[in-house]
């Protein structure tokens, strides 16, 4: 009858660490006003605008065409998808996005968010109380620290990587149970999991079982025979995960060669990343925001407790642990301490490859093996001793002091923050040193104190990070929708749909069409560099379609070009006249040589009669091409003459009958131009007139990006993509024979170098 209770007991405390992070952070979802409760939405960077996209994609594979689970061209111009899969789409929990269409898919979004933080919980519940490393309400407050840990908020956007968080407990458990069970079958289960759900999680996830296994190891310090067999049992479990997990392993490695792989590091410089001691200010609440997505210090805030918990952990009685765990608990620190700041290390977790953004992506493991250990070095306790609370007093306010005698260097810090900690350390603290007196009100009062550390530390953070409104996702993503069901393939037909406008660049897999944009870290490097080559604007994993030509168009099988009507929307849509339904991104009045075949409320549909189909005839010459860098006209002259040689006319000529006004603005000489006054508006006029009605065509390269110069054409502003790192293609007039043209091209900042630019026309 007893153990019918304590295994009643066990798990009624496994329940309580799966819903307690759940409750806390869909309160907050609920008060932050999160679709279905309010106009905002869990969407925000990546999350808003590429992985939605990629959720919706998944529904209409499994829903509708199973076949693009390999392979669609809905990726730019087509590509390979199961690497996309293998790296953002394989998790069990995406599941629940089949019954959330539509405008309810960021909805499902929050659910699955929701569900892997709420099984993580339970998975380090799970941990804790299979090893017996903790009991009774000790197990959920580790447990919800870990849930709610400084990594799992910061990347609540990156939701394919929190499966990590709920596989990382089972793996340690698993290595556990070679030396206490001597099977391996749970380890092989729950690795081959994570590398099969996502295999970069899971690459990080090995680094760590070997250190841990060797942590293992030495705690267990079995004989030599049982050594032997913990190795063999550990090295046969991880091959047999491997070879389970090799369906998806073995194609995204091949992909991975073509796409991603290339980027990797071959040079490594043995230096620290930044000064160490900056990791301090990781441990104090609400230490993140926006600034330290693209470029910031690893994650690490566990909770004052868990804090205080490491302390005790290294402070204990050699009978309760033992100085050759704390020296094994000391060398893995010290790994994944060096792991977070010293370059070959990091470079080491990451497969070699720096991170384009959300650096430091195994941080998840530091906080895992923080609050670990504090999790053991609380399982014997009783008191806090004297010389514990005066080291963990002293530990604390010297984070504290450090963290406020530095305020200047951490922009997500201010001083409120770091008294909120001190006192979140204090209260702790007290608990703790009343530990002996009524145990179980303690330990409820010490689940409550982290369940309010962890919130104020979510609220802080993540209030800190603006998101998609679901209006704006909502409502594009119907306009969308509704004029692509006009225009949508049937049957054996093929064709490409562009646009002037865009919400993100993986649009078409959002409403299932054959497009030619992506962002995407799968995205195979040739084809940013064919397109760039086109004058698109291109850059590390993505590519997007906003700068196209008539042969462009042509060329690439564009059928349909959607373009955004001037409508009056103030009356329908308030924030419209500052905050467009469709958002421009390219200028295109060539497409008045395409029919007109029919437009919806918000969008006109043009059609290509010159669109070349998928495969086509053409001279063998056209396999030799060699394109050039930053001179996207030429080449789009070069690829025509090589798919007809026999055609000699050039397909566009250059313009030099301009005339240019300087105004405000001086000629340094080498196309650089500087204001003479810099508090006054500078800006460059040239006027040309056309000798045809053919379409006009401007190069600039990125100095001319939006955040440097401003461009209009008789008055109206061009809208342009805002980020390229390459010479693109601006359209400028059409069907303008013999009628003047005004370019003005403002300065926003003190100087100008008129990169590559270049006026041409359609012959």
């Amino acid at each position: 009858m007893q153990k019918l209770r304590n295994i009643k007991r066990s798990t009624l405390l496994i329940w309580l660490s799966f819903l307690l992070p759940i409750a806390i952070m869909l309160i907050y979802f609920m008060v932050r006003r999160m679709f279905p409760f309010g106009n905002s939405s869990s969407l925000t960077v990546d999350l808003g605008q590429q992985y939605i996209d990629f959720y919706s994609f998944y529904r209409s594979t499994l829903l509708h065409h199973w076949s693009t689970i390999f392979y669609s061209f809905t990726k730019d111009l087509g590509g390979d998808m199961y690497g996309t899969w293998a790296y953002y789409l394989f998790s069990p929990f995406n599941l629940l996005l089949l019954f959330t269409p539509g405008k309810w898919l960021s909805f499902g979004v929050m659910l699955i968010t929701l569900l892997k933080i709420g099984c993580s919980g339970m998975a380090f519940a799970f941990l804790l109380t299979k090893t017996n490393w903790q009991k009774g309400y000790l197990i959920p407050t580790f447990s919800v620290a870990y849930a709610l840990n400084g990594y799992v908020i910061a990347n609540l956007l990156n939701v394919m990587w929190l499966d990590a968080l709920v596989a990382l407990p089972l793996v340690a458990l698993g290595i556990e149970k070679i030396f206490t069970t001597h099977k391996f079958s749970f380890y092989t289960t729950w690795l081959a999991f994570i590398l099969i759900v996502n295999y970069y999680m899971g690459y990080m996830i090995c680094i760590f079982a070997c250190l841990f296994f060797v942590w293992a190891l030495i705690v267990h310090w079995p004989n030599k025979k049982q050594t032997g067999m913990a190795i063999k049992h550990f090295v046969s479990g991880s091959l047999l995960a491997g070879a389970i997990a090799a369906v998806v392993l073995l194609p995204t490695f091949f992909q991975l060669t073509q796409s991603k792989g290339t980027y990797t590091q071959h040079t490594v410089q043995w230096r620290f990343e930044y000064q160490p001691i900056k990791m301090i200010a990781k441990f104090i609440t609400g230490c993140f925001n926006f600034e330290q997505m693209p470029k910031g210090t690893p994650n690490l805030f566990v909770g004052a407790l868990a804090l205080i918990g490491v302390v005790v952990y290294f402070m204990q009685k050699r009978k309760n642990i033992s100085w050759r765990e704390k020296i094994a608990t000391l060398g893995v620190s010290a790994m994944l301490f060096f792991s977070m700041c010293y370059q070959p290390l990091d470079l080491l977790w990451h497969g070699m490859q720096f991170p384009v953004w959300y650096p430091y992506r195994f941080s998840y493991i530091a906080c895992f093996w923080l609050i670990l250990i504090a999790a053991r070095g609380l399982k014997q306790f009783h008191e806090l001793s004297i010389s514990q609370l005066i080291v963990s007093l002293t530990i604390i306010m010297l984070i504290s002091g450090y963290a406020y005698c530095h305020l200047k260097s951490f922009n997500f810090l201010d001083s409120k923050q770091i008294l909120i900690s001190t006192l979140f350390g204090i209260l702790f603290l007290a608990l703790l040193s009343l530990y002996s007196a009524k145990t179980t009100l303690i330990n409820m009062l010490l689940l409550l104190a982290c369940c309010a550390d962890m919130t104020i530390n979510a609220v802080i953070s993540l209030n800190k990070i603006s998101y998609v409104p679901q209006s704006d996702f909502a409502r594009y993503t119907l306009a969308l929708d509704k004029d692509i069901k006009q225009l949508r393939p049937t049957g054996k037909q093929f064709y490409r749909i562009g646009k002037t406008f865009l919400r993100t660049k993986n649009d078409a897999m959002q409403t299932d069409y054959y497009g030619t944009d992506q962002f995407n870290s799968m995205l195979e490097p040739d084809v940013p560099k064919l397109m760039g080559n086109l004058g698109q604007a291109v850059g590390d994993g993505f590519v997007t379609y906003s700068n196209g030509t008539l042969f462009t168009d042509s060329l690439l099988g564009i059928k349909y070009m959607l373009q955004q009507r001037p409508v009056p929307l103030m009356n329908s849509y308030p924030n419209s006249a500052t905050d467009p339904i469709l958002p421009p991104a390219g200028y295109r009045p060539d497409l008045s040589f395409d029919q007109k075949v029919g437009q919806t409320a918000l969008i006109k549909n043009y059609q290509n009669n010159n669109a070349l189909p998928l495969g086509f005839a053409a001279s063998n010459a056209i396999k030799h091409v060699q394109l050039n860098s930053d001179e996207p006209i030429i080449n789009q002259n070069i690829i025509a003459q090589n798919l007809l040689p026999h055609q000699h006319n050039l397909l566009f000529l250059a313009d030099n009958n301009t005339e240019m006004v300087l105004n405000n603005v001086q000629d340094d000489g080498n196309d650089n131009y500087t204001k003479i006054n810099n508090n006054a508006p500078g800006w460059l006029t040239v006027h040309f007139t056309p000798r045809t009605n053919d379409p006009y065509y401007l190069t600039i390269g990125p100095a001319l990006a939006n955040k440097n110069v401003s461009l209009a054409i008789n008055g109206k502003n061009i809208q342009q993509y805002d980020t390229f790192q390459n010479t693109v293609v601006v359209t400028l007039c059409a069907k303008q024979k013999n009628i003047p043209q005004t370019l003005n091209i403002t300065l926003n900042k003190n100087s100008l170098w008129l990169q590559n630019c270049n006026l041409y026309y359609l012959n």
